[in-house]
């Protein structure tokens, strides 16, 4: 399903790229740096994405895609990359985020280069490890491909939720 971007960065050049690649001593996938040149950053809309074998949380959905040069420093990738260096895998490079604290990474080597996870925040390990890292995606490219609309109470029986007129917990408000 296609999407569209909304809160974009800047326009970013080449060069801007190149100077994050210099400063962060790392090169990023082409189809990424496509990626960076046409939005820097934003809110895609629809925004929900599949996890693969993360056990009752199938799906999420991004708040944001980090860019350069952003107005929150938080919305930066060099900040992300920072501020996280040690808590991921060493080869993993925040692209976005949900906004609960879990991550969208890239890998940008070793034999899973190119794929993209979700990183689950509330299983963080030390030293890092894979064991709250979940496959999105084989490429950056099926990542976007996979962004689709999401309805949260997919699924969920309203009806068996609906007790003498009064609705469980705050599900429908």
């Amino acid at each position: 399903m296609a999407f569209t971007m909304k809160e974009v960065g800047r326009s970013l050049s080449e060069e801007d790229i190149r100077t994050l690649e210099f400063k962060l001593s790392l090169l990023l996938p082409k189809d990424y740096k496509a990626f960076l040149l046409a939005n820097n950053g934003g809110r895609p809309e629809p925004d929900a994405f599949p996890i693969l074998n993360f056990e009752n949380n199938p799906k999420d959905a991004i708040a944001d895609f980090f860019g350069i040069d952003q107005e929150l420093e938080t919305d930066n990738i060099e900040w992300n990359y920072t501020v996280l260096k040690g808590r991921i895998p060493n080869h993993l490079l925040p692209i976005a985020d949900t906004g609960s604290g879990d991550l969208i990474c890239l890998s940008l080597s070793g034999i899973d280069k190119g794929k993209v996870y979700f990183w689950d925040h509330e299983g963080e390990h030390e030293p890092p490890t894979y064991d709250n890292v979940y496959l999105i995606a084989d490429s950056f490219e099926e990542f976007l491909d996979s962004i689709h609309f999401w309805d949260p109470l997919e699924g969920i029986d309203v009806d068996s939720m609906i007790i003498e007129g009064d609705v469980k917990g705050d599900v429908l408000k």
